[in-house]
């Protein structure tokens, strides 16, 4: 992916070891008995490969050799390998020690590597490339270079989760954009991007997770971070986003660094079941609540699917339009951003238990909704169950639970 095409080519790293042979030559008299003389030559070892730095759309531009080139934010980078193969190349973020070296792609005949991302601006650019001769022997290049400055003005990005916040098992880790980042750069962004997950004691945990690109809202991008299943409780979760100067449009570009430092707490679960009129509440694997509750009536069903926690008030004033209504509540808890929230409901305490009466959200005596709301913290997962409608992707805006994994994987600007 080239966005600003390079324009020539230097040579960086041209070595070459050449042993001479060597003919042994007879002294004295040849006789029957003597032995017979033999040339002997060592075998010459094959030269190292030259490696060069290249325009990946003129690899073969053989007139510029030797000159210098000007490397732009957004360029990719290219290594050609002259009398040899490339075995691997790493290229490094030289002021960004957390940004994971770019895995590149490798030519078919494995004669020339190029970056997968752009570059970012304004930055320090280490790379090491082992390539093969002919002979088998492996040898190494390596080389520096800097970027330019970006153009356009600083964008800024903010994370929904602050430093040092304790969030539940489903929290997605969301990082919202000051302005739209263009879909031809948004691999760029991603793959500077860090997630590290450690223990209480600080060891490492394994945790498959991965970005997504989220559809824009009101002209703004969103990624979100979440793992295939909940996050284990009691981790400790660690975010780089290196975004100063890398472009995010042909004008825009990351304002400033960023690191996220927060706590997974415990595993508290939620499921809420139309069909029993009960939500039950596990903490850690052991049920810590089980109460009688009244979900979405037929003509204004909750939706089955995967909430979350996203926010909570201890008064809240609920309203709609839809069914013309304005009715102040206490200890709601929001679990979805079309409407539903689980909140005390003094006026629905003789149908909760046995029927559903509400307009989606789950309804609970002031008594027992003031208990679940003082245990809830944001990314607690909550589940809705035998209602007759999903949530679907579209339902709100924070719907990270509602794709499976395989979908959304294919949100990654990396996919394959």
């Amino acid at each position: 992916m080239l966005r600003r095409p390079l324009t020539r080519l230097i040579a960086v790293a041209a070595t070459a070891a050449l042993l001479s042979a060597c003919t042994a030559q007879p002294s004295g008299p040849s006789t029957p008995d003597s032995t017979r003389p033999t040339d002997s030559a060592t075998t010459a070892a094959a030269p190292a490969p030259v490696v060069e730095v290249v325009d990946p759309e003129q690899v073969d531009a053989d007139d510029a050799a030797g000159a210098d080139i000007d490397f732009a934010p957004g360029d990719t980078f290219a290594l050609a390998v002259t009398g040899g193969e490339v075995a691997s190349v790493e290229l490094l973020d030289a002021d960004h020690d957390s940004v994971p070296a770019d895995p590149g792609t490798v030519s078919e005949d494995g004669t020339v590597w190029e970056s997968r991302a752009g570059l970012a601006g304004g930055a320090s650019y280490e790379w090491r490339a082992v390539t093969t001769a002919p002979d088998g022997s492996e040898h190494t290049a390596t080389g520096t270079f800097e970027t330019s400055a970006p153009a356009g003005g600083p964008q800024r990005a903010r994370s929904v989760i602050a430093d040092d916040d304790t969030v539940g098992v489903g929290a997605p880790i969301i990082i919202n954009f000051g302005g739209s980042v263009d879909e031809e750069f948004r691999d760029d962004v991603e793959q500077r991007l860090s997630v590290a997950v450690t223990d209480e004691d600080g060891k490492p945990r394994e945790v498959d997770g991965g970005w997504a690109w989220l559809p824009n809202i009101d002209g703004h991008s969103r990624i979100h971070y979440r793992p295939a299943e909940f996050w284990p409780a009691h981790s400790q979760v660690a975010v780089d986003l290196p975004l100063e100067d890398v472009p995010f449009s042909e004008s825009a570009h990351g304002g400033k660094d960023m690191t996220l430092d927060f706590e997974i707490g415990r595993e508290q679960i939620t499921v809420a079941d139309a069909e029993t009129h009960r939500m039950t509440v596990t903490r850690d694997g052991e049920e810590v609540m089980d109460f009688p509750a009244s979900l979405g009536a037929p003509r204004s069903p909750s939706y089955n699917g995967m909430h979350i926690v996203m926010s909570k008030a201890e008064s809240y004033t609920m309203t709609s339009e839809q069914w013309g209504y304005s009715t102040p509540v206490t200890h709601a808890v929001r679990i979805h951003n079309n409407g539903e929230f689980i909140h005390a409901a003094p006026w629905s305490v003789g149908s909760q238990g046995s029927a559903n009466v509400s307009h989606g959200c789950i309804n609970l005596s002031t008594e027992r909704a003031s208990e679940y709301y003082d245990s809830a913290i944001y990314g607690d997962p909550v589940e809705i169950t035998g209602s007759s409608v999903d949530l679907t992707v579209d339902s709100g805006e924070v719907a990270d639970w509602v794709y499976t994994w395989e979908e959304w994987q294919e949100l990654s600007a990396l996919r394959d």
